[in-house]
């Protein structure tokens, strides 16, 4: 009699590799990779910290570096600053929060930086860039990781994704970055993958990470992955709120040169920043300031996946900065 028992690991753990293995296959078709280029991650954040973790540990120098932008990720900066690396950053601020592709290579020939971190679209500022300028210009021996999380209509993450994959395939030391917790509203779910340009480099990862992303998230990433991304109209409204508010006076959008609308925004507020703080935590409204990413408190990072939020935030900012005798109720 053939029997399908399972005393190896116990049938619980069985599937759920099963079902890990089922995340790897199809991500791989979805990006059209070699099926064992991708690894499953706990969201974005799970895909950088692979990536820090393997340099960390092949890294010939005591005090490894990364080399990224200010404003960034808040989270990518905070994995590798407590993971012991030295943070090294080109501020975009001079350059009008615009990404100058020549400068930040120019940079990381000077500082040869163990990892180059960068988001695209930029977190908060959205503004964008040309990866091919920056995966090129690098350094050999510095690993890059293009984190394309963030959902846009102008940038087809799918599809760039796998350009740049086919482009550079066989790259050492390149990974691209990615999950459906903004484009699909999964974050609960922690459902992220790594693709590396690099077999090799693959093989090595998958040996240095031995978790596995949980049967309920496969599940829903499996249900996910073919829908188009269901936040793209609620940015853009968001955004209208916020262009229609700016007209006010009491906040500035900060639109760099080359920018998209993405599910973060960077703001300047035009009233006094200590004044704002209170009202904001008089009304319950919870924003990012400028001093927990990398800039004063000059500037707020605002979400816009819910445009009612933003336009209870407009209509505060705006009272905020009118006289008393002409604001309105919100």
């Amino acid at each position: 009699m053939n029997h399908d028992i399972e005393l190896r690991t116990g049938t619980p753990y069985a599937n759920l590799l099963a079902n890990h293995r089922l995340f790897v296959a199809a991500v791989s078709d979805y990006f059209d990779l070699g099926e064992n280029d991708c690894l499953p991650t706990a969201g974005a954040t799970g895909a950088i910290e692979a990536v820090r973790n393997h340099v960390f540990r092949t890294s010939l120098r005591a005090g490894p570096t990364v080399l990224t932008v200010c404003p960034g990720y808040w989270r990518a900066r905070e994995t590798f600053a407590g993971f012991g690396f030295r943070v090294i950053d080109l501020h975009t601020e001079p350059f009008g929060f615009a990404m100058p592709e020549a400068t930040f290579v120019a940079r990381a020939k000077e500082a040869k930086p163990d990892v180059v971190y960068l988001s695209l679209p930029n977190n908060p500022t959205g503004a964008i860039f040309d990866p091919e300028v920056v995966i090129t210009g690098a350094p050999e021996e510095t690993s890059v990781i293009i984190d394309l999380t963030l959902p846009c209509r102008a940038i087809d993450a799918r599809a760039l994704t796998r350009e740049l994959y086919q482009k550079f395939r066989g790259r050492r030391n390149l990974f691209l970055v990615g999950s459906t917790s903004k484009s699909h509203g999964t974050a609960e779910y922690r459902i992220g993958w790594l693709v590396c340009a690099n077999s090799d480099d693959a093989v090595q990862l998958k040996n240095e990470n031995r978790n596995v992303v949980a049967s309920a998230s496969v599940k829903e990433a499996l249900a996910q992955l073919e829908r188009g991304s269901r936040v793209l109209g609620l940015i853009e409204s968001s955004f209208v709120l916020l262009r229609d508010g700016e007209k006010q006076g009491a906040f500035e959008l900060i639109t760099p040169e080359r920018k998209v609308e993405t599910g973060y925004v960077l703001i300047r507020p035009r009233t006094d920043a200590e004044k704002l703080r209170r009202v904001l935590d008089e009304r319950g409204i919870r924003v990012m300031w400028g001093s927990e990413f990398g800039l004063s408190d000059h500037y707020l990072r605002l979400e816009t996946l819910e445009p009612r939020n933003i336009m209870i935030f407009v209509e505060t900012i705006n009272n905020t900065a009118r006289p008393a005798s002409k604001m309105v109720g919100c």
